[in-house]
């Protein structure tokens, strides 16, 4: 069943903000990450190493953690292009 103008605006607005949101926690995720990998990080988990050694073995271990993420995020990301692609239907 295809679904009204109305509607399908109001779907279309709710995956528009539901993915503005998930966004900005990612990047506020990403950032605040990025920020510990450098100031604690290395001397945390690599205390043995030269401080600039152990920076950027945390900072290796940075992709890692991205793609893990990314993998965990596809599930909701593909149900907001699903609900994009009904909303977008013709009537």
């Amino acid at each position: 069943m295809p679904l009204s103008e109305t509607e399908a605006r109001r779907q279309l607005r709710r995956a528009v903000i539901a993915g503005t949101v998930g966004t900005t926690i990612k990047w506020y995720d990403f950032f605040l990450y990025s920020t510990l990998t450098g100031l604690v990080f290395a001397k945390l988990y690599f205390p043995e190493s030269d401080p600039l050694v152990g920076t950027l073995q945390a900072f290796l271990i940075l992709p890692t953690r991205r793609r893990s993420s990314e993998l965990a995020a596809a599930p909701a990301q593909f149900a907001q292009a699903t609900m994009v692609n009904l909303a977008r239907e013709p009537t």
